[in-house]
């Protein structure tokens, strides 16, 4: 599932290509108790989506005619590609100052 939802990251058109790993979000994962392991079996799906929904929102390489829709390309940088402002974003997780 994870490639399905992911299936443009390791795309050469992208920057981050081969950075974010099922092996890397497992042990990340691991790191905060009761992440999509607590909860209903549909509590837990909808917790995964949401992540992915955001974190692939936030590093997001596609572009208005990508294949798929610009939205189809989460993970495709590592860091906000646009950093004229003050504030930029640096990875899938975004925190303010």
């Amino acid at each position: 599932m994870f490639d399905e939802m992911l299936k443009y990251r390791n795309d050469p058109r992208c920057k981050a290509n081969g950075f974010y790993t099922y092996n890397a979000f497992i042990n990340a994962a691991r790191s905060y108790n009761g992440f999509s392991t607590t909860g209903s079996a549909e509590d837990r799906r909808r917790e995964l989506a949401a992540f992915f929904g955001q974190t692939s929102h936030e590093t997001t390489g596609g572009w208005s005619s990508a294949p798929d829709g610009a939205f189809a390309w989460g993970y495709c940088f590592l860091r906000q590609q646009d950093q004229s402002d003050r504030y930029y974003g640096r990875g899938p997780i975004q925190l303010t100052q």
